[in-house]
């Protein structure tokens, strides 16, 4: 089921914070100290390791395969293989995700870009994950 079938209101992140709908991003943090990004947002900055509050802000969608594996053995109800990956956001943030692709469609520089997913249901509520498809400007491998 695509996300646009579900209605807003039956739909909630599968962790608070992590995740905006409208327009899909990730939420990440912002250190003002140091002008660092992290994801997914934190109280302090790992870089810097000042405390919070840090601005919650929206993460760009795009990215490039920094590193991936393609998993071959998961945990029960998991469909394998599946491929996760290590991304560099567009602005400066690594994150670790899945990329909905097979795995011999995938190159290290590879340009990917953010997915909302259906991940389950939980008491008749639609939650919503995160993955990566390959960008149309897929160019990049080296």
């Amino acid at each position: 089921m695509t996300l646009a079938n579900i209605a807003l209101s039956s739909r909630r992140p599968i962790r608070d914070g992590l995740l905006q709908f409208d327009p899909p991003r990730l939420l990440g943090s912002h250190c003002k100290a140091c002008d660092t990004r992290t994801f997914p947002p934190r109280d302090f900055c790992p870089a810097c390791l000042r405390d919070g509050p840090h601005d919650v802000v929206p993460l760009g969608p795009n990215g490039t395969v920094f590193s991936y594996t393609v998993v071959h053995q998961a945990p029960g109800g998991r469909r394998t293989p599946y491929v996760l990956a290590y991304i560099d956001l567009d602005d400066a943030v690594r994150v670790l995700a899945r990329i909905d692709a097979p795995g011999d469609d995938i190159q290290v520089g590879d340009k990917v870009e953010l997915v909302l997913q259906e991940a389950g249901e939980s008491e008749g509520v639609s939650l919503v994950g995160y993955a990566f498809v390959p960008s149309p400007l897929k160019s990049g491998a080296v």
